[in-house]
């Protein structure tokens, strides 16, 4: 990894990171520890879907999809109540 910027759209907010994947931003984002394979220590999920560009990542893929300048990122997260 670089340290070169790529600006991006964050849940409709510009931000500047160094090029990464979608897990690597979740894992900044959310300061979880998450696995290649998107799930906790546990071996649970953790209740967050992505979506780059308004097509939804799956989570098997967040460590494999590269994020590139521009690109347009909805992170969203399970909430339970009634």
């Amino acid at each position: 990894m670089n340290d070169t910027k790529a600006p991006l759209i964050l849940n409709g907010q510009a931000e500047a990171h160094a090029e990464l994947s979608v897990l690597e931003l979740i894992r900044r984002e959310t300061g979880l520890a998450l696995g290649a394979d998107g799930r906790t220590a546990e071996g649970t999920s953790p209740g967050l879907a992505a979506a780059v560009n308004d097509e939804v990542v799956p989570r098997s893929a967040w460590a494999g999809t590269p994020l590139q300048p521009g690109d347009r990122i909805e992170l969203l997260s399970a909430v339970q109540g009634g």
